[in-house]
């Protein structure tokens, strides 16, 4: 709730956003826990404890394997029609409607910020809500990538030229096509927010520097420590869907 906050460093981050010209948040896992979906890295809680992603989610092992690849995947993939967007979310988009974000860059593939009503978004992860042939580069939505699977015998949803849809995510091994456009947004801004990030996933985790080389400031907010910690303006170790509402409510009343 709300009033578990740290108001000091609610009125902190609303006076830095609020001085502002052109802040760009930075969300990882932490931000989509709020809405029932496991991070990865949280102790005793994180999917990496349980699962090898480079023999699970690598792009070899989706070649190598795909019928092992989507019995991890399709539950994760069925899973997004059945969460909302939280609070975090919400107050996301609220920011960027009240003018304060020029862009949001996401590692989530779950394409909540979209729902929450966020526009300026470069997923430097891919998304789930689409599929892709290797072979054609045919795209189909989730739905029908569902489908696919449940009616093959090998749970291996091919398409017409024979080509396998693989979710339009990036997998472990494979390049990020949008991270120059999140490079750039990065060393344009003069205050970003990384949120629910434990900026540990390269090259991505490099984006604050970008930021804080150009002289620009740093929020973190985030349950576990990150290797920037000691550069922000801001730290805070709460949860987000607390913290940011009350970080939109104080700039409401400014």
């Amino acid at each position: 709730m709300a009033d578990r906050t740290d108001n000091e460093k609610v009125n902190r981050v609303a006076e830095l956003i609020k001085e502002s010209k052109y802040i760009v948040i930075l969300t990882g896992a932490g931000v989509s826990t709020g809405s029932g979906i496991a991070d990865f890295r949280t102790p005793g809680k994180g999917i990496w404890e349980k699962v090898d992603p480079f023999k699970v989610t690598s792009i070899t092992a989706f070649e190598q394997n795909p019928q092992r690849f989507y019995h991890f995947y399709r539950p994760r993939i069925e899973m997004l029609s059945r969460v909302s967007p939280n609070p975090a979310h919400k107050a996301i988009a609220r920011l960027e409607e009240m003018g304060y974000v020029k862009c949001l860059i996401t590692q989530n593939i779950d394409n909540l910020h979209q729902r929450a009503g966020s526009k300026s978004i470069i997923e430097v992860h891919g998304t789930l809500r689409e599929a892709i042939c290797r072979r054609c580069k045919k795209i189909i939505p989730s739905e029908l990538l569902i489908k696919k699977i449940d009616k093959s015998e090998e749970k291996v949803p091919y398409c017409e030229c024979g080509g396998v849809f693989k979710p339009n995510v990036v997998l472990f091994g494979e390049m990020l096509p949008n991270l120059d456009s999140a490079i750039y947004q990065s060393m344009r801004a003069d205050l970003m927010l990384t949120i629910g990030s434990s900026l540990q996933v390269s090259p991505v985790n490099m984006l604050p520097q970008y930021c804080l080389d150009r002289g620009g400031k740093l929020i973190i907010v985030n349950f576990m420590s990150t290797h920037l910690d000691y550069s922000a303006e801001v730290a805070v170790k709460e949860d987000v869907c607390d913290f940011l509402p009350a970080v939109v409510k104080v700039l409401r009343r400014k």
